[in-house]
């Protein structure tokens, strides 16, 4: 999160959902997030610190990644011309994939009950590399010693901003493509356990990744995110 804000990098969270009590009562319980009120819904924190924006809309419920920007007309533009449709801040990409973009965006600080990666997730990682490089000038590095590039880093001037995972089956049927959320946690485990007991469901079972311990969930509207134990950076 500290590359040069040269191009737009995802810089935040937001949930819209048509249940924002329901939605604050679970994030809260399994999270320990509380609740600041905005003009069109809430602001979590997490110990004093913004985590994500929640915000009232029609089901499905879903977990945005929101980018930052300089120059959001530029990007829009960017975006059009790589096959992107626009509605208002929303890029819908021509893969299936959406995110934010707004201007004036103050980064979400990585830690306990916060955001710390965002993920494309596609069956596509080709036409995924060339939309990313296009619209947002986001390169696919693949990690050295990788066996394939079935996984890769997007870089901002040369430091990873995000990744892109080619979702394997059956992955691909349980998880949505496009931007994912990881919220970081001290343990995944106890997590998915809590979120099922409050309504939640399971999708992807606590393991063991390269970048740490991971699981996929559904809050009870249906909206889609990863917790994660990040791994020790000196292994």
């Amino acid at each position: 999160m500290n590359a040069p804000r040269t191009s737009p990098i995802p810089a935040g969270a937001e949930l819209v959902t048509s249940d924002l009590d329901a939605a604050r009562t679970f994030y809260n319980d399994l999270l320990g997030w509380t609740y600041t009120a905005t003009a069109d819904g809430f602001t979590a924190s997490m110990n004093g610190v913004p985590a994500a924006e929640l915000r009232a809309g029609p089901a499905p419920a879903r977990w945005w990644a929101v980018f930052g920007a300089a120059d959001a007309t530029a990007v829009q533009a960017a975006a059009s011309r790589a096959g992107a449709r626009l509605t208002g801040d929303e890029v819908h990409d021509p893969l299936g994939g959406s995110f934010r973009l707004r201007t004036g965006l103050t980064a979400v600080f990585p830690g306990p009950g916060r955001p710390c990666w965002y993920e494309y997730m596609t069956n596509d990682p080709a036409g995924a590399d060339r939309f990313h490089a296009d619209a947002l000038d986001l390169r696919a590095a693949v990690p050295p010693g990788a066996p394939d590039d079935s996984y890769a880093l997007l870089t901002n001037g040369g430091a990873p901003v995000a990744g892109r995972l080619k979702t394997p089956p059956p992955l691909d049927t349980l998880l949505p493509a496009g931007w994912m959320v990881y919220l970081a946690v001290a343990d995944p485990d106890d997590v998915a356990e809590r979120a099922q007991r409050q309504g939640g469901r399971l999708l992807v079972a606590p393991r063991d990744v390269v970048t740490g311990r991971v699981c996929a969930l559904a809050d009870p509207a249906g909206a889609v995110f990863t917790v994660i134990r990040p791994g020790r950076a000196d292994g």
